[in-house]
């Protein structure tokens, strides 16, 4: 079992290590993003005066003529803040179409309808670090390995938790936080003290991350135990008027929040311009995640009346496991100190590895002469 854990923290240890560090700030994407581009700050100063924000069906046209080649669709995630600006998403450009996830990101200042920014995914540092985390820059493969590096990472903590694991009555003793006297005892300290505590927080991450990484491997287990709700398959004639969209951004809004009143806008997905269905993310109070909610309006533009939705309040126990993955992974779920719990867990693994690197090269050392 010794050798086992040395292996496995040799072989998987660096990826796990490198994984943890990148989501740690990942938990602030939005903040760090906004900290690293000065243009996604709104000010009092960029010809608004806090009034009340623009139409939306304006902002869809100010996109829409400052990128005329784009007659696809538009994702706009409303702002979280007064400060912040609404950030459009067109999911496929050409620049970028040999991959699967990188859209053209363009923020937009909810007061005045200006263009503030034009980005795309991947050249942007907190975009980059995002594939680095989710991909390892790899596609397809880089995902399979994170995929069997959050396996491997699991069998690291279980054959770590055997081998410390306490005889009975010493429980109050291993678990106590403490360091002994010596560089050799306290680094073989930290290393167990850091695997042990950081379980609770490390164990939740890494099997979340692999739900994520590879829904396919687990979707069928959770099916035989209760069924999980697919997205409605609409067709654009069902979704849309002959000749394109007749109902704006803003009524289709307004359809969504009269069927759930009490929820919040998230996310305004925009049909193309040949026409198609809105599709309305909204959050309701106990929902896990605020910024990807599950609650969700699909809007005929055509005449505006709502053809399919989604409440969590409604879930099955399918739906609910799939629906907790990415708030309990980045930590939204409990608010801003699980975020920061989160944040800080992401540390533990590189501790855990240099720690462990270096109890490995201290009993290299010694025997030798054990062996004399």
């Amino acid at each position: 079992m010794l050798m086992a854990h040395l292996t496995l923290g040799l072989a998987v240890g660096a990826l796990l290590a490198l994984t943890a560090l990148t989501g740690s700030l990942l938990v602030f994407y939005v903040d760090i993003d906004r900290m690293l581009t000065p243009e996604l700050v709104v000010s009092a100063g960029q010809g608004e005066s806090r009034g009340d924000p623009v139409p939306l069906d304006h902002v869809v046209q100010v996109l829409r003529e400052a990128h005329p080649a784009r007659s696809g669709g538009w994702r706009l995630e409303l702002p979280h803040a007064p400060d912040h600006p609404i950030m459009a998403r067109y999911m496929k450009p050409e620049e970028t179409a040999g991959k699967s996830f990188a859209p053209l990101m363009v923020a937009v200042n909810p007061y005045s309808g200006e263009v503030l920014s034009s980005r795309f995914w991947g050249r942007t540092a907190m975009t980059w670090i995002y594939d680095l985390h989710y991909l390892l820059l790899a596609g397809d493969s880089g995902q399979l390995v994170m995929a069997l590096g959050g396996v491997g990472s699991l069998l690291i903590l279980a054959t770590g938790v055997y081998l410390w694991w306490p005889a009975a009555g010493k429980w109050g003793r291993a678990l106590q936080p403490r360091l002994r006297s010596g560089f050799v005892r306290q680094v073989f300290d930290i290393h167990v003290l850091a695997g042990v505590y950081g379980l609770v927080v490390l164990l939740p991450l890494i099997v979340t991350g692999i739900v994520m990484e590879r829904p396919d491997w687990v979707k069928p287990v959770v099916e035989r135990l209760s069924p999980v709700t697919a997205a409605p398959a609409l067709s654009s004639a069902q979704s849309s008027a002959q000749g394109g969209t007749v109902v704006g951004a803003d009524a289709a809004l307004a359809a969504a929040l009269a069927r759930f009143p009490r929820a919040e806008p998230r996310w305004v997905e925009v049909p193309g311009q040949a026409g198609g269905a809105y599709h309305i993310r909204l959050f309701q109070a106990g929902e896990p995640g605020w910024r990807f909610p599950k609650t969700s309006v699909w809007v005929n533009s055509g005449d505006g009346t709502i053809m399919d939705f989604r409440d969590p309040t409604r879930w099955t126990f399918g739906d609910a496991f799939f629906g907790w993955q990415h708030p309990l992974h980045n930590g939204e779920c409990f608010g801003l100190c699980c975020r920061i719990l989160v944040a800080v867990a992401g540390l533990l693994p590189a501790l855990m590895l240099a720690t462990g690197i270096v109890r490995w090269r201290q009993k290299k050392r010694t025997r030798p002469a054990r062996g004399g």
